[in-house]
């Protein structure tokens, strides 16, 4: 469902992203999940470091 979040209010999710939410915990996906209500854009559901891992 996160996945299906993100692409409707991001667009096309690189594959990076893809494996991050695919090998999250439980834990994490629920912080992940609050945090796309208010986010503008995926640095701030994913934190800061986002950029190192997509480049």
């Amino acid at each position: 469902m996160l996945l299906r979040l993100l692409t409707r209010r991001f667009g096309a999710l690189s594959p990076v992203i893809r494996e991050k939410v695919e090998t999250a915990t439980a834990y994490t996906l629920e912080q992940w999940s609050d945090l796309i209500l208010d986010a503008h854009s995926l640095e701030e559901v994913f934190g800061p470091h986002l950029h190192r891992a997509i480049a």
